[in-house]
């Protein structure tokens, strides 16, 4: 029976991914990759399901609680689907403390889910590289996943005026937070929400949006006047904050290292609780942009003391494919579609099959990428699907070719054809 009722459509806020589709995805992903394995970082990973408990305790509440796809097992215990990676990789950590050798250089590129209202640039699973450094206490730590950062849009070709990376310190936010705003606990993170939503509301509306925390008149300039800081404001209380301190110091060796597309961002908050430091992320700001981070991260220097293990200093970024996406197909960053198939060997008749799989099995043998006819057609239609496919060569294999020993080589695209031994296909087409 036909069942009418069901659905095309994924799943709400997830994605089919067709050929092309994965093609971008994968030159994204090749990127990331390589530029890693370039800076000396090796890859890991880590189960889709984790115990809720691991993200109810340091994401945050809005991640902790609102977002996590969970479910009780048949053990009774209840699960999550990885919402993000930074927990579970301190908890790889903290399992095998004593046997991993530090600094530790690792990413991954791996599938996430969140229960969130689907949009533009978020959506409820995503793709996303995690790329971190763990036992490095110094600002280096910063300066080299910023140096591969840049690196990674300079192999996407990525025009300089069309990003930006954007920076600001959890300690400075403490400043504002303790010593300038003297706030209670529970308004702080009202605040730092109301912060992170700065880009989001007009100028204009942002004081009235900040009196509705219940912040005095008083209270509402400071935080505007925060909120036009620059570098220049950081050294005159760079001795009374820590946060101001690292920044000044960081802004100091960028420069040196002649880093540009960098600028201080005293907006930029990142709702995960586990941040100690530095934040950082990435914006599209070329044509319209992008309306989120394409990037997002910092340092969390405490995150294994959720496992009673001696804290180590630590600073990663989540990279997410969805925005990235966005962003590389916007500014026309995706190579020409090709399905890397090179030769396809036609049939001419099925008494041919065997003759015609054991040369598509030689020349896959000998690396190249290969598409067979299976089923008899005519040639006329086999060609058609050939240039449909866009496969640059082809193999015709008849009667008269194999009495002779030879083959039939078509180049598709200069329409010659060669009359050669099949030894010599791969050195004609390489």
């Amino acid at each position: 029976m036909i069942n009418t009722r069901l659905s095309k459509q994924p799943y709400k806020g997830t994605d089919d991914w067709y050929p092309k589709d994965m093609y971008a995805r994968n030159y994204l992903f090749d990127t990331w990759s390589r530029v890693a394995k370039r800076y000396g970082y090796e890859e890991y990973d880590t189960p889709l399901i984790e115990d809720a408990d691991l993200y109810r305790v340091k994401s945050g509440e809005e991640l902790g609680n609102n977002q996590l796809y969970s479910f009780t097992d048949k053990g009774g215990r209840e699960i999550a689907l990885r919402p993000e990676m930074t927990p579970s990789l301190a908890r790889m950590i903290a399992s095998k403390r004593n046997e991993i050798t530090i600094p530790i250089r690792w990413f991954n590129i791996g599938r996430y889910y969140r229960y969130e209202k689907p949009q533009k640039g978020r959506k409820r699973e995503f793709s996303q590289l995690n790329i971190d450094i763990l036992g490095v206490e110094t600002l280096s730590a910063e300066i080299e996943i910023i140096q591969y950062v840049l690196d990674v849009m300079k192999e996407l070709k990525a025009p300089l005026g069309t990003y930006e990376l954007r920076i600001n310190n959890r300690y400075l936010l403490e400043y504002l937070f303790d010593e300038i705003l003297q706030i209670n606990d529970d308004i702080k993170p009202k605040l730092g929400r109301a912060l992170d939503n700065y880009l989001k509301i007009p100028t204009t509306d942002f004081p009235n949006y900040l009196k509705e925390l219940s912040l005095s008149d008083g209270q509402v300039s400071s935080v505007m006047e925060y909120l036009s800081w620059n570098i220049q404001n950081l050294e005159s209380i760079k001795e009374k904050s820590k946060g101001a301190k690292e920044l000044v110091e960081l802004f100091t060796e960028l420069k040196k290292l002649s880093i540009n597309n960098v600028i201080f961002a005293p907006y930029i908050v990142r709702g995960l609780a586990y941040y100690t430091g530095t934040v950082i992320e990435m914006y599209d700001i070329g044509k319209e942009g992008n309306p989120r981070a394409l990037f997002g991260g910092g340092r969390y220097d405490n995150l294994l003391e959720i496992f009673g293990e001696k804290k180590i200093a630590a600073f990663g970024i989540g990279w997410g494919d969805t925005t990235t996406l966005d962003y590389i197909k916007s500014y026309n960053l995706v190579p020409q579609y090709n399905n890397d198939i090179k030769v396809f060997v036609c049939l001419m008749d099925e008494s041919l099959y065997s003759q015609t799989t054991s040369l598509a099995s030689y020349l896959r043998n000998n690396g190249i990428n290969t598409l067979q006819q299976i089923t008899h057609s005519k040639l006329s239609n086999q060609l058609k699907y050939v240039n449909k496919m866009g496969i640059p060569w082809v193999v015709i294999l008849g009667e008269d070719e194999i009495e002779k020993g030879v083959v039939q080589l078509k180049d598709m695209k200069s329409r010659e054809m060669f009359l050669i031994k099949k030894e010599d296909i791969i050195q004609k087409i390489s």
